[in-house]
């Protein structure tokens, strides 16, 4: 059988039911999100059917389980996880689980018989699995990328900088410490190959890697190599070294929502709020800081034992200095307007809304001349900036509409954008998201009870399926159903490997190898370079980007005695078709055959399938011996032979074909062409 023609069959019978969904008590904060979530169904137009508290049906048990392993760990549930959930007859049973993936750093899977499963066949741990440690690397790994960008960083540096953030969020730090620690950072990495175990040896001064985050954005020097063959000359005490125009723009756009390189070259014409000098306000707390090292590029020593060093400094002496030795300017950033006037601020702090409404033209928040403040004596710029940042009313706020992002696919916003708080980019549920800010600013800055409070709420349980009266995108601000997702290049790969069992087949080189070769794929395929993710729709192009993988291809395995995971599912299976087909659908789509795909499989492993290929084309001639007349500009037909017929030949004029079926009872090339359908398909590559 061919592999496209068993996707073909194959496609028609996913996102099958799996039982009926549990009820699910609520903290206060997930009942205050499911009220203000329900007035905006009302707002919205949408109304309730008949007996029902939501616009659509709640998710499955299965489909919630999947959602929320992909979401909260960075991976698929295993078989066992799946058995597991599914054992526990509890009606709070989702709140369980939410709780479990976020806080449990021991817990053991039980089996349908209630007895402990010490053996996880996809993953190379054994014994209790810590759910705690996968919580904090899959966050890490998706604010390492929306602060780092996934290319052009030199990836040693990146790698410290993922295992920094793992440790923040494994150590439970609030978010406020981490964004003031990482705006402020100072320190030295340095990166040597060890000659003798031929493994890195970092040496980590002050913040650590913590420092590449301002390192990586620091941007160009003031004075370039052209710059300097006009004859210009650096002047670090009354400008700085760097322009500092990267980090300006991902500060505020990461941690406040503001996108604020929107005015770094003139005032916005549609969000009024923000002008150019709010941007080259923030710009002046980055310009005593000082970047020694290449944070974008590798040790370029022939033998490879030649150190990388990355170094993060503050000098306060420098940007304090007034024009030609005077006190005009001093501590202030020059910027050229659209008019070609010349612009000039003092490090102020960027205005928030509420400030503009009350006709605000700078925040108070400011340095003077550049010099900080009394009550702030003995700290840097930056370290000033790290806490006026944390205070700013929008800090809260950027960090929930980013997490309601994650897990919704869009923010609360008119636009789907989750960093874009801006009078042209209306909050559609406002309410929510204050009470949300002020709930996580009171909770201590802890995302994982925002991300519990969300998780077990109405609008996070609902199914993908949406009541085709609000099917419309004019209703996707308004979440009446749980939108389609694209899975990122790093789940998607770590749930590949989960399906495929690539972890437990290898040592950990040789698994980190292909980590890193397949996320480079996935993410030319499925990613970009900020973690801004397609919308994966399921297109036949898209899908074949995963069904022409020769790294798929090989895990799948191509034939008996290949290895790969088929065979050894079959082996364990041997002669029961039925539990072969549990296992694999269990494997990738975390959930249990329909009665109507057994049946479908079962025909087709019979060979009493076919496939329609099409109606095949009209005759050219109405009867022997005439011709149909040909239509208007219509294109003469090539001279010479006709070329064969590609793929199958059509049997009989309906364009029907059989499709071959297994050669034996345990035929592994069958149940690989299963395997390989299944993760192919668009309900293994959604979070749905």
């Amino acid at each position: 059988m061919t592999r496209p023609a068993l996707a073909a069959l194959a496609g028609g019978l996913l996102f099958g039911a799996s039982g009926p969904a549990a009820a699910q008590p609520a903290s206060a904060q997930t009942q205050k999100i499911n009220e203000l979530i329900a007035k905006g169904w009302e707002r919205g137009g949408i109304t309730l059917p008949a007996g029902q508290t939501t616009p659509t049906a709640k998710a499955t048990d299965l489909e919630f389980l999947r959602r929320v392993f992909i979401d909260l760990v960075g991976r698929i549930p295993t078989p066992e996880e799946v058995v597991d959930f599914e054992a526990d007859k509890a009606p709070n049973k989702r709140a369980k689980l939410v709780h479990r993936l976020l806080n449990d750093a021991k817990y053991t899977p039980k089996d349908k018989f209630g007895k402990p499963v010490t053996a996880i066949a996809g993953l190379k741990a054994k014994g209790a699995l810590d759910y705690k440690d996968a919580y904090a690397e899959n966050f890490a790994d998706l604010w390492t990328t929306w602060m780092l960008t996934r290319s052009n960083v030199n990836p040693k540096y990146r790698e410290l900088f993922r295992v920094w953030l793992t440790k923040k969020f494994a150590d439970g730090e609030p978010w406020d410490a981490v964004v003031r620690d990482l705006v402020s950072a100072t320190g030295k990495i340095t990166i040597k190959l060890n000659p003798t175990s031929m493994q890195d040896d970092v040496d980590a001064q002050g913040a650590g890697a913590g420092i590449v985050f301002v390192a990586r954005h620091l941007g160009d020097p003031l004075i370039d190599a052209d710059a300097r063959k006009r004859g210009e000359r650096d002047d670090f005490p009354r400008d700085g070294k760097y322009d500092a125009v990267p980090v300006t723009s991902r500060v505020t756009k990461l941690f406040l929502g503001i996108q604020s390189h929107c005015v770094q070259c003139h005032n916005h014409p549609f969000n009024k709020e923000y002008v150019q000098s709010d941007f080259w306000g923030v710009n002046g707390f980055f310009r005593q800081t000082d970047r020694q090292g290449l944070v974008n590029t590798p040790r370029k020593k022939k033998d490879g034992t030649g150190p990388d060093t990355l170094a993060l400094v503050d000098v306060p002496a420098w940007n304090t200095a007034g024009l030609n030795g005077t006190d005009l300017g001093r501590g202030m950033v020059r910027y050229e307007r659209r008019d070609g006037q010349k612009g000039a601020t003092v490090p102020t702090m960027i205005r928030d809304i509420a400030q503009f409404a009350a006709g605000d033209r700078l925040s108070a928040k400011n340095l003077p001349a550049g010099a900080v403040p009394s009550d702030f004596q003995g700290q840097t710029r930056r370290q000033v900036l790290a806490r006026w940042v944390t205070e700013h009313d929008n800090f809260g706020k950027a960090f929930v509409n980013r997490m309601w992002g994650h897990l919704f696919g869009r923010g609360l916003n008119k636009e789907p954008t989750v960093d874009d708080f801006s009078s042209n980019n209306e909050v559609v549920h406002p309410e929510l998201l204050d009470y949300l800010a002020a709930e996580f600013k009171t909770y201590g800055y802890d995302p994982k009870k925002l991300l519990e409070w969300v998780c077990t709420s109405d609008a996070y349980n609902l199914s993908h399926v949406a009541n085709k009266a609000y099917a419309g995108p004019k209703f996707d601000p308004f979440f009446a159903r749980m939108p389609l997702k694209a899975l990122s290049p790093e789940v998607m790969f770590d749930s590949l490997a989960v399906a495929t069992r690539a972890e437990t087949r290898r040592d950990a080189a040789a698994y980190d190898r292909l980590r890193n070769d397949w996320t480079a794929k996935l993410t030319q395929n499925f990613g970009d370079d900020e973690g801004n993710e397609v919308t994966f729709n399921g297109t036949v192009i898209q899908a074949l980007l995963m069904m022409n993988g020769r790294e798929i291809n090989g895990e799948v395995g191509s034939g008996k005695g290949k290895g790969g995971v088929v065979e050894a599912v079959v082996k364990d299976n041997r002669g029961n078709a039925l539990a072969i087909y549990d296992q694999l659908f269990l494997m990738t789509v975390s959930r249990h055959p329909t009665k109507e795909e057994l049946a479908r499989l079962e025909e087709v492993r019979a060979g009493k399938a076919v496939i329609n290929l099409g109606t095949p084309p009209a005759p050219t001639s109405s009867s022997p011996g005439g011709t149909v007349p040909p239509k208007k500009d219509a294109v003469p037909p090539k001279k010479g032979p006709n070329p064969p017929p590609k793929g199958p030949v059509a049997k009989g004029p309906s364009g029907v074909v059989p499709v071959p079926g297994a050669s034996s009872p345990d035929d592994v090339t069958f149940y690989q062409d299963v395997f390989w359908a299944l993760l192919n398909s668009s309900e293994f590559m959604l979070n749905h």
